[in-house]
């Protein structure tokens, strides 16, 4: 069933396991080679969607990093099951911004 006038295509899976797609395919969502792509497997198949790179502020992340360091030389921080509770939390946030 397509959604929203969606078109459907048909491809085949290279020797070595490439996923190709159709020119008309590629050109109507900019797919160079190197483009990157999300593959969401799913019930019924297999979802795949252009990627949307976002760029880090590396001065931001140098901070944060900064930041941890000095805790740690404190003798601060927090412990690691709640480290990882926060990061996985970060990830879901992370995910369900790209799929708006």
């Amino acid at each position: 069933m397509k959604k929203n006038g969606g078109r459907q295509t048909t491809g085949h899976v290279g020797r070595r396991g490439t996923i190709v797609l159709p020119a008309a395919t590629r050109r109507r969502y900019g797919l160079n080679d190197g483009s990157l792509y999300m593959a969401d497997e799913r019930e019924d198949g297999i979802l795949i969607r252009v990627a949307k790179a976002i760029p880090l502020d590396l001065k931001e992340v140098r901070a944060k990093i900064q930041q941890g360091l000095d805790e740690l030389d404190r003798g601060e921080g927090i412990p690691g099951d709640q480290a990882e509770a926060g990061l996985k939390a970060m990830s879901r946030a992370f995910r369900a911004q790209d799929k708006q």
